[in-house]
């Protein structure tokens, strides 16, 4: 007998969508377009997940950093997607609601890398702040 069954994977799935508490939006940057307001290019975007999510902050202090003196914060996240999101590397991730405080509406954070394995019950993407 296996372990773990498709029944008990099934299930494990749907236990870790009820503990996904925020709604976010997935868009894929798909290239340029010039944008007469601003007067210079900026990045389209496609959309490729509407629907609930998780992000949490893993580490408790950001990362303070400077570049072309400017300072940034980047802070270290966990985002957890359902199975089959569509979802991949490079794709930003947009907090629209929550049912608690956290994460705010507005929260943005970049997919970096998928935590692959067995028997997974959600996506697990490790994320920085935008």
């Amino acid at each position: 007998m296996d372990l773990f069954d498709e029944q008990m994977i099934n299930e494990g799935r749907e236990d870790a969508l009820f503990a996904m508490t925020a709604e976010c939006i997935i868009k894929r940057p798909t290239g340029n377009a010039y944008d007469p307001v601003l007067g210079h290019e900026v990045v389209t975007y496609e959309t490729i997940y509407t629907g609930r999510c998780s992000l949490k902050v893993e580490a408790a202090q950001p990362i303070d950093l400077v570049m072309a003196s400017t300072e940034y914060q980047i802070s270290n996240m966990l985002a957890k997607l359902p199975i089959l999101s569509g979802a991949q590397k490079g794709d930003l991730i947009e907090i629209t609601s929550s049912r608690f405080d956290l994460p705010r509406p507005g929260t943005k954070a970049e997919l970096l890398e998928l935590a692959d394995g067995t028997h997974r019950t959600a996506e697990r993407w490790r994320a920085v702040s935008t």
